[in-house]
């Protein structure tokens, strides 16, 4: 891909359609990450957890950003 390209593949932080991963509703969100779906509202009240909304009721979650929340969750052993 050449410089010109990168540019136009992320807008605001968000990737366009070139490399796109596929987003998950809240179930898939809370399914990904063994929580139930009101834990997961309470993170994004929180807003402990990224999350986009698109209109007034859709709410996605980018893989990505899911395993950097668990990756933050991590207890290392002693």
């Amino acid at each position: 891909m050449s410089e010109n390209n990168q540019g136009a593949a992320q807008v605001g932080g968000v990737e366009g359609a070139v490399g796109r991963s596929r987003f998950l509703s809240s179930v898939g969100a809370a399914d990904y990450l063994g929580i139930t779906l009101r834990e997961l509202k309470g993170l994004r009240a929180r807003k402990a957890l990224p999350f986009y909304r698109i209109g007034h009721r859709t709410v996605t979650y980018n893989p990505r950003d899911l395993d950097a929340f668990l990756e933050n969750c991590r207890v290392e052993a002693a």
